[in-house]
Formats: C-alpha cells, sequence, structure tokens
C-alpha cells in the first residue's frame, strides 16, 4: 500500500516537496545577516530604552529590499502550503477513485478498504505535516529578529512589521501552520468523499480553507481567554498625538496605545460612568472658528477615559498550543468519519 500510495502521488509530493526545500534554501541562505543585522543594532543587548538601537536595525532591514519581501513572501507560503495541501492532495484522494470507478478494482482486492484509505491518509497526512512543519520551522527562525524588534517599545522608529502575535502573523509561525495543515488536508479528502468530483472537491476545499484562515483570527481567536483590559484618563492637549472624529454630531477620540508585545483587540472611550462614549460632540469642536485648543479643552470637560482590551505577549504560546490543538482534533475527527464513510461506500 505504501509503494502504491507513493506511484499515485509522486508528482505532487515531489512538486511540493520541492517548492519547500526552495524556500527553505532561500531563507536559510539570508537568514544568518537578518540575524547579525539584529545583532549588531545592539537590540540583542538591550534592556530598557531599545529606541535608538531599534531605528539602526529598522535602517538596515529597509535598506534592502530582500528582506522585506522574504518577511511578507514567507507569511504568504506558510498560509497558502496548508491550502495547496489541502487542494491538491487531499480533495482528489478518494474523490478522482469514485469519479473515475476505479474503486471497483481497488476496493475489491484482498487489502480491506479500511485499510486502504487509513494507510492512503495517514501517509499523505503525515508527508503534509512533515513538509509544513519544516516550512514553519524555518520561516519563524528567519524573521525571529523581525518579530523580536517589532515586539518592541518604539513605534515610530521605522521598523512597520506586525510582531508575532498580531493576526496576520500568528497563524504563519511556530506550530499553528502544522495543524492547519493536518486540518486542511483531512478537510479535503472529506469533501472529495461527499463531492465525489475531483475539480468541485478542489474548489470546495479552496473556498473553506480560505473561509476558515478569514474566520479563525477575525472572530475565535480572540476568544480562547478573556482579555485583560487596562483604563487610562484622556487628557488632550494640542502636542500630544491624539486623534478626533467628528460624524453626524457623533465624536470618536482616541489616544495612541503602547502595550509592546501584546496583541490589542479594542479600544474605545468611555464615560465618567464607566459606559462606551458615542458623543454628541461638544458645540465649540463644530464651529469653524474654533481652535484645537478650544476643543481639546471642551473634551476633557467629558472626562472620558480609553479602556484597552488585549491578549498579553505571554499568552502567545498558550494561544499557539489551543489552536493547534483544536486544529488537530478537527483533523482526526474528519479522518475518522472519512474511514466510517468508506465502509459504507457501495460498489455498485
Amino acid at each position: 500500500m505504501i509503494w502504491l500510495t507513493w506511484r499515485q502521488f509522486r508528482v505532487q509530493g515531489c512538486a511540493v516537496l520541492g517548492a519547500v526545500v526552495v524556500v527553505v534554501v532561500a531563507l536559510a541562505a539570508s537568514g544568518p545577516h537578518l540575524a547579525h543585522l539584529f545583532d549588531t543594532s545592539g537590540l540583542a543587548s538591550c534592556a530598557s530604552d531599545c529606541q535608538t538601537a531599534q531605528a539602526h536595525f529598522a535602517a538596515a532591514v529597509d535598506g534592502s529590499r530582500a528582506y522585506p519581501l522574504l518577511y511578507f513572501a514567507g507569511l504568504a507560503v506558510s498560509y497558502a502550503t496548508p491550502a495547496i495541501l489541502g487542494i491538491f492532495g487531499g480533495a482528489p484522494l478518494i474523490a478522482r477513485e469514485l469519479e473515475a470507478g476505479t474503486l471497483r478494482l481497488a476496493w475489491s482486492q484482498s487489502v480491506s478498504r479500511v485499510r486502504w484509505a487509513v494507510t492512503k491518509v495517514g501517509l499523505l497526512a503525515l508527508v503534509a505535516v512533515l513538509a509544513t512543519g519544516l516550512l514553519s520551522l524555518t520561516v519563524t527562525w528567519w524573521s525571529g529578529p523581525i518579530d523580536r524588534a517589532a515586539a518592541l517599545a518604539g513605534e515610530g522608529q521605522g521598523l512597520g512589521f506586525p510582531h508575532r502575535f498580531m493576526p496576520l502573523v500568528f497563524g504563519a509561525r511556530d506550530i499553528v501552520p502544522i495543524g492547519h495543515a493536518a486540518f486542511a488536508f483531512a478537510l479535503g479528502v472529506t469533501v472529495g468523499l461527499l463531492v465525489r468530483r475531483t475539480l468541485p472537491a478542489m474548489a470546495l476545499t479552496l473556498a473553506a480553507v480560505a473561509a476558515i484562515q478569514v474566520l479563525v483570527p477575525t472572530t475565535l481567536r480572540a476568544h480562547y481567554l478573556a482579555p485583560e483590559q487596562t483604563s487610562t484618563a484622556m487628557s488632550f492637549t494640542p502636542d500630544a498625538p491624539h486623534s478626533i472624529f467628528i460624524t453626524d454630531n457623533t465624536l470618536e477620540v482616541s489616544m495612541p496605545v503602547t502595550l509592546p508585545g501584546d496583541w490589542i483587540t479594542s479600544v474605545h472611550a468611555i464615560d465618567a460612568a464607566g459606559q462606551p462614549f458615542t458623543g454628541p460632540a461638544p458645540q465649540v469642536c463644530l464651529s469653524p472658528t474654533s481652535s484645537l485648543a478650544e476643543c481639546d479643552a471642551a473634551i476633557n470637560q467629558l472626562h472620558l477615559s480609553q479602556r484597552v482590551a488585549y491578549q498579553p505577549a505571554s499568552r502567545y504560546w498558550t494561544f499557539q498550543w489551543l489552536e493547534t490543538t483544536g486544529y488537530l482534533v478537527l483533523a482526526l475527527a474528519l479522518s475518522a468519519f472519512c474511514v466510517l464513510r468508506v465502509r459504507r461506500v457501495r460498489l455498485t
């Protein structure tokens, strides 16, 4: 069965592994120099005031077009690999046999159909997980200096990359891509088994994986653990950075938030009673003849505070394990469903 599985999927397997090797070699060739820039900038030994060192590192990174390109290419590859494995590896695995009718020959041999399914799904899922793990490990190692620098205080020092806990980056680092690959592969197999047509199954798998990649960070991830909250009294002066938006007499105000390495999930103004503030705007702020200082003074009279909800940076690995475990549990559940479903497929 192992040899037969290899013969059937050797082209797809070699293509995926070849692409992974190319990416790994490209990152391995440039990674040591990026780490050297991090060390020589002073960030490696920086304990408190790191803005100067961060500015030096940002200038060195931005001075080379290759580093920003490789950074975002690593993100794209990390997100695309699980989807590709599900579309081109998982979806056709059983759908092709059902569509071409070769299941009558393959499933009527001395090898039981359950053993056939377990061997194929298990072997290819293992290859998918190993390839994704190697890729994720390399991308995480290469991006480490940039991720660590982005998590330090010093916004405005030139380094414009999100840190590793931000939604855009989190799913492309460490162990989450491994769980995502296992789930995407199992999802592809399940869709193929239910749809019984290869191309529709591949299209549905692509849509499902893309939807999950959007829904998990935007709606689910922030609720793995209850966020921490902090409130700061808002006091505006013309020389301090702040934002004022007035739309249809509705006032929205905010101050910059500095929580290095933390994932800020929400920022909103609250009134003296602790309720969300929605306006109206002071009349002086609506007058075209009033100055910014007069508007700031009027807003200060409202005694507003800014409430920030965030996930602390110390929870990064907790979130990594929670999300990876969730993906793996779903992958196992889908695989078990496929095995049970294969037993009931009629050969006539």
